[in-house]
């Protein structure tokens, strides 16, 4: 058996979630009948009834526990001028029902099909899921989002149930961080987001050529190639180069082959003669799916976990993967001060990379891996769920692809080369990939807990949150309701993005469409992101005019369930499975066919 692995600094500060669970499990199964016990145990001169007496305490206290939250939060909304949040009320105490229903739609069905179920249930766009008594509100009301995310920014946090089920993945970085540390954090990363930096495409340049050249290779054998991996090693090669100046070259690893792969965490993945980028991105990806899951489960998550936390051996794998990156930078920064003096690099060189940049401000390796790790999200994963689900739309709807591939010949002809001014001209395309954005947000769940005060959110009505109170919002839900965005809004339709009264309506109500957030953490990378994603596409439809899937090489598993055809929305017009594990991912395949003009 491996030897367990030491805590780093920072791991020992991160909430035990065994020491919490133990502690609500004491308060509510052990404490209630070791006093009626001991009260009883005198007076009463049976102990069977004694015993009988002391199990009937527990569910008896938290049913009165229960009832006194909610009458005392009714009280103190009614005393704030404002009306609880509608609660679900399951069949089963704490309504377990409830949270099965959720966790089994969760696995099988459509992303997120069961809090629309309970949205179009108890008619309403916020609701508190009260999930084993503890309050626990998700929301798709673009209201609710503008007030979490910008009005009230302040009188959020993370919370503890966040940090438990995540802080030893992202630890201090970026977007796991709070207070100064984030403030801190985000002026050091913003330099190299300015214009001037993400209006450089020649790593697109490369890395889009090599990505297209190896889709090129195998379509010319009349083979499919696995999009989503492809796209996630484009992804990562470039921002590994933009931000950590260093060339992974993952794209030189094997491809996976038709045929040859069975379903993995978040896709397909090799059946056989792994690379160690196989390894690295299988243990990513089981991270990502486990702390979905421990969110998904709520505040009890630890339950199934009290004996060994299963993050902890994909994180090593993590950890050891990316220690190396960071040595590197270590021993450039030795160089570096031993060269100059000890001078540091500034982000306004235009070959300082911010690796190099953060290295030199701290010699906490553990930091540094951490924003790493952050880095390697939002890179990675963000920007190829946005061109995963560009190519999978474009394929299903060969007139809009047609049309963007004339957009794209008018304004660059078959060989010319993009540029940031002429991309931002390009109105077809931007309108693709905000359709794109709206039907497939890249994170399409967020959440927030309210600190130490009960708030009051203005929506249609004064809402009640109480103190302490984890709230999710899902842009996803938000970007497909009809009374915002009409009768057709879950059908993919670039056309309504050129329509003055949805651009009006839009402006007025910003949180009805944010898929890189908003407020003051509104993502800093979106606009790399946007301009990653054009390019690309620009340079694909130059080579390539039309694609399709190949749904016979597809994983078993991976394939829409056959219920899902004929019915409303999504579901039935998909040809794939979307899920969400940490950022929202599909399950593809696509077939190229391709001409040269």
């Amino acid at each position: 058996m491996a030897p367990r692995r030491q805590l780093t600094a920072f791991e020992k500060t991160i909430p035990d979630y065994r020491k919490r669970i133990l502690i609500s499990l004491a308060e509510a199964l052990i404490a209630p009948p070791l006093f009626t016990y001991l009260v009883l145990r005198f007076a009463c001169r049976s102990l069977a009834l004694c015993l009988l007496l002391a199990l009937l305490s527990i569910p008896i206290t938290i049913c009165v526990r229960s009832h006194y939250s909610l009458w005392a939060q009714d009280r103190e909304a009614a005393r704030l001028g404002a009306q609880p949040i509608t609660r679900v009320r399951g069949r089963w105490p704490g309504n377990l029902d409830v949270v099965l229903r959720i966790l089994k739609s969760f696995e099988s069905d459509y992303v997120l099909q069961g809090f629309v179920d309970l949205f179009e249930e108890y008619g309403c766009t916020t609701l508190n899921t009260r999930f084993f008594w503890v309050d626990q509100i998700i929301s798709m009301d673009e209201k609710v989002f503008r007030f979490v995310a910008h009005t009230g920014f302040t009188h959020f946090e993370k919370g503890i149930l966040w940090h438990e089920r995540i802080d030893k993945l992202l630890g201090t970085g970026l977007f796991n961080a709070e207070g100064n540390q984030w403030r801190t954090g985000r002026q050091m990363a913003r330099p190299f987001f300015s214009k001037e930096r993400i209006s450089d495409f020649h790593i697109f340049e490369q890395t889009s050529t090599k990505t297209l050249d190896l889709i090129a290779n195998r379509a010319a054998t009349g083979a499919p190639i696995d999009v989503q991996d492809l796209l996630q090693r484009f992804t990562l090669d470039a921002a590994a180069l933009f931000l950590w100046g260093t060339a992974l070259n993952t794209l030189d690893q094997p491809l996976t082959q038709p045929g040859r792969v069975v379903l993995g965490p978040k896709g397909s993945a090799p059946a056989d003669g792994v690379s160690e980028w196989d390894v690295f991105t299988n243990a990513f990806e089981t991270v990502a799916v486990l702390i979905t899951r421990r969110g998904v489960q709520g505040d009890t998550w630890p339950l199934l976990e009290l004996t060994k936390d299963k993050t902890e051996e994909p994180i090593q794998v993590i950890t050891d993967w990316l220690d190396r990156l960071v040595n590197q930078a270590m021993t450039r920064k030795a160089k570096r001060s031993e060269a100059n003096g000890g001078a540091k690099v500034s982000p306004r060189d235009d070959d300082t990379v911010f690796l190099d940049y953060l290295a030199d401000r701290t010699d906490d390796v553990e930091h540094i891996r951490y924003e790493l790790i952050t880095f390697l999200i939002a890179s990675r994963d963000t920007t190829s769920s946005l061109l995963t689900f560009v190519i999978y739309l474009l394929a299903l709807h060969p007139d809009i692809c047609h049309r963007l591939r004339g957009e794209v010949l008018e304004t660059f002809g078959p060989t010319g080369t993009p540029t940031y001014d002429h991309l931002k001209k390009m109105d077809y395309l931007h309108s693709v990939l905000k359709e794109t954005l709206r039907l497939f947000p890249s994170a399409p769940l967020v959440a927030r807990t309210s600190r130490d005060d009960p708030l009051v959110i203005p929506s249609a009505s004064k809402l009640y949150l109480p103190p302490k109170t984890q709230i999710m919002m899902s842009s996803l839900l938000t970007h497909k309701r009809t009374d915002l965005w009409g009768p057709d809004a879950e059908a993919f339709r670039p056309e309504r993005w050129s329509e003055p009264a949805l651009l009006d309506k839009v402006a007025t109500t910003p949180f009805m469409y944010s898929p890189f957030y908003g407020g003051p953490r509104i993502c800093l990378g979106q606009e790399f992101a946007l301009n990653q994603a054009g390019y690309f596409i620009v340079r694909l439809l130059q080579r390539f005019q039309a694609f399709r899937l190949a749904p016979a090489f597809m994983p078993a598993g991976s394939l829409p369930p056959a219920h899902w055809t004929g019915m409303p929305g999504r579901r039935g017009v998909e040809k794939i499975h979307p899920a969400i594990n940490f950022t929202l991912h599909s399950k593809v395949r696509y077939f190229f066919s391709f001409m040269v003009e």
